[in-house]
């Protein structure tokens, strides 16, 4: 079974993404501070990572960079709702797999998810 975590600060985009991946078969975790993610990251070296990068005590970047250290074979997605090409940049030197922008279609995330685990 593959394991997707969710490091989100929105309840319902956590909630939303956890039950449609549940059914297609994933075992879903999920945190909604950075530190959490971060000890999730550590206990379970998941398959996919998909992180926001606007959380409430640690940026995405740097969770970025550590989870790269912590479980170099996770596949991580980025997804933001805010776009700053800084960030943007940034977020692909450090080596994320995917971007997407908030408000994101569950089935673009789906395509994304199978594309970076085949």
């Amino acid at each position: 079974m593959k394991t997707l975590l969710i490091i989100d600060d929105e309840a319902g985009i956590i909630e939303e993404v956890q039950s449609f991946f549940t059914e297609e078969g994933f075992d879903v975790q999920t945190a909604e501070t950075g530190e959490d993610g971060l000890r999730l990251i550590k206990e379970t070296k998941p398959d996919i990572l998909l992180l926001d990068m606007k959380l409430p005590d640690i940026h995405g970047l740097t969770i970025l960079k550590l989870c790269k250290e912590i479980s170099p074979k996770t596949k991580i997605i980025v997804n933001t709702g805010y776009v700053d090409q800084g960030m943007v940049d940034e977020a692909e030197k450090i080596g994320r797999d995917a971007f997407l922008l908030k408000p994101f279609n569950l089935l673009h995330l789906k395509e994304e998810i199978d594309r970076l685990l085949n």
